[in-house]
């Protein structure tokens, strides 16, 4: 989907309609600066009938056996048989010019190449990635072999083989231009890999910091990907498994494959597909349980070829998956499977314009072929974006959750458990430092009459009523909640009982002359209140709540509207 690899089925498809057939075409100046891929030059002849030498193939060029490649990059699909490829090089000046031949691709098993002038081979040269990197002429990722072409026609007969899909893209070019074109490579490519590393790091931290295996299985994504596409340019080959050359010839299938199965296990996690779409999400394991199977029936066989096709068929596959799971999960109103869609279309379109690009449909530069990595680059930086939209989300969700668990809903001020939780460290301090501590409890007189009488939308306008004039009168460091009900609890730190009296005065006559409007009736209402104040002998915050409670009703018994408090009953 998001890589070379899906361009290389892209390709592969493309190719199946087929190769135009010979026609003549002009040499190749020597002396001319050729920056892009020189395959509109070459000819091709595939070994349908076995092994060609290369006496062979050149008297199978001179009949007109072989057959324009037409195409900017030659292309011949997976599995290919072994290719020969032909084109010719003029130097018109009068001194030998030394050229580069880069063959731009690691994916060849084994590349023959002979350089032919006035019909006698002058040099020839074999190379293959089966052999370590250090063993690699060129010390180069690709394939890049250095030769003096002598005035006149150089025939250059080129014999490519190997299961993966054999694109292979020409160069020639001068040490300086071959020197310029590694220099920007190196750069973007460091660019590219460093973003993306950045990027696996930071979301490694997350996970480590949150514990949300979404953080994880994004960094296993990105890792996964930055393997495969090392595989796929060289670079790994070039900086992680040098020696290994079993690895280098599997590691395109078994990496293709990892990167698939962790992206649809992050895609499953950060949509919730297993709890939105339970049947889905069964269709899918079943889907990744399957190609496994497939892909280990491949490597037991040994059939690479027939890895590498269901390493292709996978991924086609993946980029459709995960548009749809993008597309479905967005039109279920999650609102991350916004940025989860425009990452997958992203990527999709990178490597589409690379595919053009390399058929030959749009211009081929730097810009073009790279687009698939650049996609990848918008694919990771959206569902970055994605995962911090969710997080933000996330974390309001649950501020939300414990305001709810914390604040009464109707009335907005803290409930009986915020209560404990914030009058509890008060309590035990002025206990430690033995300092006043005063606290009121009040409940409002009659009702269950208001509520018969205005219904309870009424009391509820009451209650609403209440806490707000409760709010206005009290102080940074007082705690008020609702204790239940139509009753009110106050905590007064630093309060000592004839300054909590004062207050509960005060409150009780603002009550008394409040007028809540309801319907176009105003409701009157008054409050009967009792105080408590912390002494020596209370052994816990409860036993003061409790005397508060029998003083309130105290107040009831003398006919409400009033305050009880212990030296006053």
């Amino acid at each position: 989907m998001k890589t070379r690899l899906l361009l290389a089925l892209l390709l592969l498809l493309a190719s199946l309609r087929g190769m135009p057939a010979f026609a003549e075409h002009h040499p190749l100046p020597a002396n001319v600066s050729q920056t892009g891929p020189i395959g509109l030059h070459a000819s091709y002849l595939m070994e349908t009938d076995g092994r060609l030498s290369l006496e062979q193939a050149v008297a199978a060029h001179t009949r007109g056996a072989f057959r324009a490649v037409g195409t900017p990059v030659p292309n011949f699909g997976i599995g290919s048989v072994p290719v020969w490829l032909q084109l010719t090089v003029e130097n018109p000046t009068a001194q030998p010019l030394e050229r580069q031949l880069h063959i731009k691709t690691p994916w060849l098993d084994r590349v023959e190449v002979h350089f032919r002038l006035a019909g006698t081979t002058r040099a020839s040269h074999v190379v293959a990635d089966r052999k370590a990197f250090g063993q690699s002429p060129g010390d180069n990722r690709f394939f890049m072999l250095e030769h003096d072409f002598e005035p006149g026609l150089t025939e250059l007969f080129i014999r490519v083989e190997k299961p993966d899909p054999m694109v292979v893209p020409l160069y020639l070019l001068t040490a300086d231009e071959g020197r310029a074109r590694e220099r920007i490579q190196d750069y973007s490519y460091g660019l590219f890999y460093g973003f993306l590393l950045a990027l696996l790091g930071y979301n490694l931290m997350l996970w480590a910091g949150l514990r949300d295996a979404s953080y994880l299985l994004y960094s296993l994504y990105l890792g996964a990907f930055l393997l495969m596409n090392g595989s796929y340019t060289g670079h790994g080959f070039q900086w992680l498994w040098p020696d290994s050359r079993i690895w280098a010839q599997w590691s395109n299938p078994l990496l293709v494959l990892l990167y698939g199965s962790s992206g649809l296990a992050f895609a499953l996690r950060f949509l919730d597909i297993r709890r939105h779409f339970p049947r889905l999400y069964r269709a899918i394991t079943g889907y990744l349980g399957v190609f496994a199977l497939l892909m280990l029936l491949a490597i037991l066989t040994g059939s690479q070829k027939h890895a590498l096709m269901l390493a292709f068929v996978f991924v086609l596959l993946f980029a459709g998956i995960m548009l749809a799971l993008g597309a479905i999960s967005m039109r279920s109103g999650q609102k991350p499977a916004e940025y989860f869609l425009l990452a997958s279309i992203a990527a999709m379109l990178g490597a589409a314009i690379s595919t053009l690009a390399v058929w030959g449909r749009i211009p081929t530069n730097e810009w073009t072929y790279r687009a698939a990595d650049i996609g990848m680059m918008l694919d990771a930086t959206l569902l970055a974006l994605a995962l911090t939209y969710r997080f933000r989300v996330t974390q309001a969700e649950k501020l939300r959750a414990e305001q709810l668990a914390t604040r009464d809903p109707l009335t907005g001020i803290d409930n009986r458990r915020a209560f404990h939780d914030r009058a509890l460290p008060l309590w035990n301090r002025a206990r430690r430092e033995d300092r006043e501590l005063s606290l009121i409890l009040l409940d409002i007189d009659h009702f269950k009459a208001i509520n018969d009488t205005h219904g309870h939308a009424g009391g509820d306008r009451v209650l609403v009523a209440t806490a707000r004039l409760l709010e206005s009168a009290l102080r940074k460091q007082d705690v008020l909640a609702r204790w239940g009900g139509e009753e009110f609890i106050l905590l007064l730190p630093e309060t000592g009982l004839s300054e909590a009296a004062h207050l509960a005065e005060r409150l009780r006559a603002a009550l008394e002359g409040l007028r809540v409007r309801h319907e176009g009736k105003d409701i009157a209402i008054t409050a009967s209140l009792g105080i408590a104040r912390r002494k020596a002998g209370h052994p816990d915050l409860e036993r003061l709540v409790a005397e508060a409670d029998e003083l309130l009703y105290h107040s009831k018994e003398r006919g409400r509207n009033r305050v009880s408090s212990p030296e006053a009953p």
